[in-house]
């Protein structure tokens, strides 16, 4: 049972990747198997996330194009960047409505903020779909992208770089997000924490706020 309590909070960072809106690694993974090539032998398309252009594009050291071209051995010799980024974006479900009118409440009485570990096809993806429930740039005060950030959660760097862009302190912020590490990273740096799971209401919680 969380007890989390709104005394004292004045500024919230929510995670994105499921936090505010849900991952769909099954389907993502279906997509993608379509694109390998047989010659390959790899079956499940997670293992590719082990190769550093993973990494690279993440934190905005290499463009799209060329993380798709570090990919395409991989793929069948057909495979166009265009197919690769609709099966890219299939991990990202869509944005629940009940998370837009949440946000849209919690906007009216503290500094939200966005911070995610993602990449230039999945932010432009998800800024577009947002865009047609709620406008981003007015329900978080600043959005920080890793991609963006050249560093990504768990770095502590891009929590106090958050902190310290925004005047926050830490014991009057929470963040909340999906990920032990990043949510043990960010306790260490006196910022109080929310660890989000699957069976957790986000807008049922924060109704308390």
């Amino acid at each position: 049972m969380n007890n989390l309590k709104p005394e004292g909070i004045k500024n919230i960072i929510f995670d994105l990747g499921n936090v505010l809106i849900p991952l769909q690694m099954e389907q993502a993974g279906k997509a993608f198997r379509k694109l390998i090539s047989d010659h390959t032998g790899i079956t499940d398309p997670l293992k590719l996330s082990q190769l550093d252009s993973f990494t690279q594009y993440e934190t905005g050291k290499i463009s799209t194009r060329r993380f798709f071209e570090s990919l395409k051995p991989y793929f069948k010799s057909e495979v166009t960047i265009e197919d690769f980024s609709k099966a890219w974006n299939q991990i990202l479900g869509e944005f629940p409505m009940v998370h837009a009118q949440m946000l849209t409440q919690l906007q009216a009485r503290y500094q939200l903020f966005l911070l995610s570990n993602t990449n230039e096809l999945h932010a432009d993806y998800f800024e577009q779909n947002i865009s047609g429930i709620i406008e981003p740039d007015q329900v978080f005060k600043r959005i920080y992208y890793s991609h963006v950030e050249g560093l990504r959660k768990p770095q502590q760097e891009l929590y106090l770089r958050v902190l310290s862009q925004n005047h926050l302190q830490p014991s009057e912020t929470l963040f909340a997000d999906d990920l032990p590490e990043n949510i043990e990273s960010a306790k260490q740096l006196g910022i109080r924490t929310l660890q989000v799971t699957p069976d957790m209401d986000l807008p049922k919680l924060f109704a308390a706020f």
